[in-house]
């Protein structure tokens, strides 16, 4: 008996994630008060384990916020390690410059923590992946800001810029019943 459960289990695991049965290992993920499934190509929902395939190449888009002419706000929510990126986006133009600011900030449940990792290129236009702004580690909420741009003055340039969000567990087990949420606000 014990050997038919194993193989059963074996079988589940080798149709995960194929054309037929693309959703079998997808998690519900909470965006913008929306609920929608995302793939295990994204995120590794298949277990209660906190890993998942998620990398920065397979970022999950959040859509885009004003980083210098509002309280423009992205939020989700999930339960394992994750990646996601954020267009930043400059809408004054005005003579008078204002930096671009964005604000992400983690939450995580009682249960489990998570660190929060922020990567973004201040200087020029190409999303980064290998070397974070910086970093929240240990304290909840966790909550990182970065701003760039503009000085005194204009600079006559567009300053958009695309953050990349890394939330990284610092144990080995997560559950559904208790997700973390993320928070990306701009200024």
């Amino acid at each position: 008996m014990r050997g038919a459960l194993i193989w059963l289990g074996c079988v589940a695991c080798a149709q995960a994630g194929t054309p037929d049965n693309r959703y079998i290992d997808a998690s519900p993920q909470s965006i913008d008060g929306s609920t929608k499934l995302i793939d295990a190509h994204q995120i590794d929902a298949a277990s209660a384990l906190c890993t998942s395939a998620a990398t920065c190449s397979t970022a999950v888009d959040l859509g885009s916020i004003s980083g210098d002419t509002g309280a423009d706000t992205k939020t989700t929510t999930g339960y394992q390690a994750a990646w996601y990126k954020v267009r930043v986006t400059e809408n004054d133009s005005s003579v008078f410059g204002t930096k671009l600011k964005v604000t992400v900030t983690l939450n995580s449940p009682a249960s489990a923590n998570y660190d929060l990792f922020v990567y973004l290129n201040t200087d020029t236009d190409a999303i980064e992946c290998t070397t974070p702004n910086g970093s929240a580690t240990g304290l909840d909420p966790q909550t990182r800001s970065i701003t760039w741009g503009e000085g005194t003055f204009s600079n006559n340039s567009d300053d958009s810029r695309t953050a990349s969000i890394e939330i990284r567990p610092s144990g080995t087990s997560c559950s559904p019943g208790a997700p973390w949420s993320l928070t990306v606000a701009g200024d």
